[in-house]
């Protein structure tokens, strides 16, 4: 594979004090070094002027998209991927029209629907409309209808009667300010179907959530706590482990579903699929994530490992990956050249006339008469 310039994108927390990113950054970073790419870092906040000047600055071959929220938001995750296609610059992973589709989780169940993949019934709850899609009965959980990092999905979530149901309903509307989302939920083993690259797609060996180790009284979903909340049991409890003891058509129904369900919300480069398997046996589609987390212990990274991928190389193929799939045809080619010649002319038009103004503003401050010439002498 060529040698890049390869340019990290990152949400970094910032404040007066310091700026802080996720230890992925410098994970995958290490990793394209190793690959013999020359890397560099782009963190925003909030500002795009800063997004699309450092881009300027540093002209990326490929920008390694680790970008998930904006101004501290991850509804905006899909609007950053928006404005690297609008000006052409190559990206890995999944693009604005498929994030679109994956922000409204009832609009993944209706594509979900289309395909023909199982999902779990569910019903939308706005604060002047309601959709229901099928018969539903306790336990449910309730979510927010979009969003990322299991916010507002923990204990309280799983509701077993119809009062803590209105009562989480209207957290999820008042406090988040969202419509709820409510699933039936699943009851069963949990697994991920960790895919990667593209037409078809590679899958990796199957992974499996292990709540084992979960205290009685907790349910099992891996929710807020279990993700982030390192004083939390959940933290500890529940991990990700290779899938055993599974018969080969089971274990292949849960591969097909995962597959489908990726091709569905049209993930591209890397995605995972979360599935329930129920007391019947049927992979019940819970999630899919396009551009799942990559931190070296990930439940994806964890999944590589067991193909025999070891980090750096599934940091680099997902490159490889993402360009090829950019790889431009020879019209595409000669468009982006003109393009570029534009661009540039543009850029030198922009100096063109800072230089001027800046010779103006010097000339006009050289005419200004001083003190002395505007005095009047005795």
């Amino acid at each position: 594979m060529d040698k890049l310039k390869i340019s990290v994108l990152f949400w970094e927390e910032r404040s007066q004090e310091a700026t802080k990113h996720d230890e992925v950054v410098d994970q995958v970073a290490e990793a394209l070094s190793e690959g013999g790419h020359k890397v560099s870092l782009i963190g925003i906040g909030d500002d795009l002027r800063e997004l699309l000047d450092k881009l300027d600055d540093k002209r990326p071959d490929l920008v390694f998209n680790l970008c998930e929220r904006f101004a501290d938001n991850d509804a905006f995750e899909m609007h950053v991927t928006a404005v690297l296609d609008m000006i052409g610059q190559p990206f890995t992973g999944t693009g604005p029209a498929e994030m679109a589709l994956r922000q409204d989780k009832a609009v993944t169940k209706k594509l979900l629907k289309f395909h023909e993949v199982p999902y779990p019934n569910y019903a939308t709850f706005d604060k002047d409309n309601i959709e229901f899609a099928g018969k539903m009965r306790f336990p449910l959980i309730v979510k927010p209808l979009s969003g990322d990092f299991s916010l507002g999905i923990n204990d309280s979530s799983l509701v077993t009667e119809y009062a803590k149901l209105v009562e989480r309903i209207s957290f999820i509307q008042t406090q988040l300010n969202v419509p709820a989302l409510v699933e039936e939920y699943i009851e069963g083993r949990e697994f991920h179907v960790s895919l990667l690259g593209n037409d078809p797609p590679e899958v990796l060996p199957l992974m499996e959530l292990d709540f084992a180790k979960l205290p009685g009284g907790y349910p099992r979903i891996y929710g807020q706590e279990a993700k982030a909340d390192t004083a939390s049991p959940q933290y500890a409890a529940v991990n990700a482990v290779v899938a055993t003891e599974l018969a080969p058509e089971v274990r292949a129904r849960i591969t097909l579903a995962g597959r489908e369900a990726a091709y569905a919300l049209r993930a591209r480069d890397y995605a995972r699929a979360d599935i329930r398997l129920s007391p019947d046996g049927v992979p019940i589609v819970v999630e899919v994530n396009a551009n799942p987390y990559l931190e070296r212990t990930s439940a994806f990274a964890l999944a590589a490992l067991q193909a025999g991928i070891g980090y750096t190389t599934l940091i680099n193929r997902i490159v490889e990956i993402a360009r090829k799939r950019w790889e431009p045809t020879p019209f595409l080619k000669e468009l982006q050249k003109n393009r570029a010649e534009r661009a540039k002319a543009r850029r030198q038009v922009v100096k063109s006339v800072q230089a001027v103004k800046a010779s103006d503003k010097e000339k006009e401050n050289m005419e200004k008469p001083g003190p002395a010439e505007n005095s009047i002498q005795p």
